[in-house]
């Protein structure tokens, strides 16, 4: 089976990237971090309280949100960590094929298992990836080429991602395919052309979309870029995340936790880190941190409550940022 790396995906991209005509400027450099970040040895303290909220006998992790414990600790299995890597892939479940599950935890349950399939590849884990992701992809009604009426734009920017990932991971280029029709498709749907704001699909009436939704459609778009290799996403995915900027810069009094799914702060400094080393842009870089500085009180108090925005302090914090 196809062994999909972190540095294989990246030196991919970059290349693609020396032909891709963006007035960088030279990348801006750091000389002291001003910032207060979220401290990395709280990924350590994280990892050791989900371990002892994780039950051997059922295979059960408890955590205010389950697919971020799991992304959580396969980010750190990706770095090396192995205690990480077993605790995420024991945690790993799979609904009844009897059952049809949310959209949302369709979506969630196909991503946790494609990244446990990139870190940790084997040939049981690459069946339940697959398995996974085509009940998604049933679930969405995408099966036939056409999607669903019905799902938000947060659950749909989560499955291209998912999609564009398991393309590579799997080696399935339908899973491409679907992933690119999708990915037009939302855009197609913004409700602002002028300011590019998301709609929702999730209800009658469409409304404004949100930091989630569209944090998480920006991480659809990187996916397909790295997937295709087509630089239009990339455009793409640096004008929405202006936008989200624009419209979604952290304040007091906002919530950056990830709930019961994911954190939308978390997601969009993760996407802009991902934009600084692609990009070669420190500014990325700067945005990321004041994310993760107007965040930094809460994770530290509630550190298994903020796993995105945990993931994203750790990301921010390897050297390899430009900057």
């Amino acid at each position: 089976m196809p062994v999909y790396t972190a540095r294989r995906r990246r030196g991919a991209i970059q290349a693609l990237l020396k032909k891709v005509d963006f007035d960088e400027g030279a990348p801006s450099t750091v000389t002291e971090r001003t910032r207060r970040l979220p401290s990395s040895t709280l990924a350590d303290q994280a990892q050791a309280a989900l371990a002892a909220r994780f039950d051997p006998a059922s295979g059960r992790l408890t955590a205010p949100s389950p697919v971020a414990a799991l992304l959580f600790l396969l980010d750190r299995a990706r770095e090396g960590n192995d205690a990480a890597q077993r605790l995420a892939v024991a945690a790993l479940r799979r609904t009844s094929g009897d059952e049809q599950p949310r959209l949302r935890d369709a979506a969630a349950e196909a991503a946790v298992h494609v990244e446990a399939l990139e870190v940790a590849p084997s040939e049981g884990l690459e069946k339940t990836a697959r398995a996974a992701v085509d009940a998604a992809l049933s679930a969405f009604g995408w099966t036939g080429g056409e999607g669903g009426e019905q799902e938000s734009i947060q659950v749909e920017g989560l499955m291209i991602a998912t999609l564009a990932r398991a393309s590579v991971v799997l080696d399935a280029p339908g899973y491409r395919e679907a992933a690119s029709h999708a990915g037009a498709r939302a855009l197609d749907r913004r409700m602002d052309a002028t300011s590019g704001a998301l709609p929702r699909a999730d209800g009658e009436e469409p409304e404004p979309a949100g930091v989630v939704d569209d944090a998480l459609l920006v991480r659809g778009l990187l996916e397909l870029l790295a997937a295709t290799g087509e630089k239009g996403w990339l455009h793409e995915a640096v004008q929405l995340q202006g936008l989200q900027d624009e419209r979604f810069g952290p304040t007091a009094g906002q919530d950056g936790s990830d709930g019961d799914f994911v954190s939308g702060y978390g997601v969009a400094a993760l996407n802009l880190i991902e934009l600084a080393r692609l990009m070669a842009d420190g500014a990325y870089r700067e945005r990321a941190e004041d994310v993760l500085a107007a965040f930094a009180d809460d994770v530290a108090k509630a550190p298994l409550s903020h796993l995105t925005l945990l993931r994203a302090a750790l990301g921010v914090d390897r050297p390899s940022l430009p900057g």
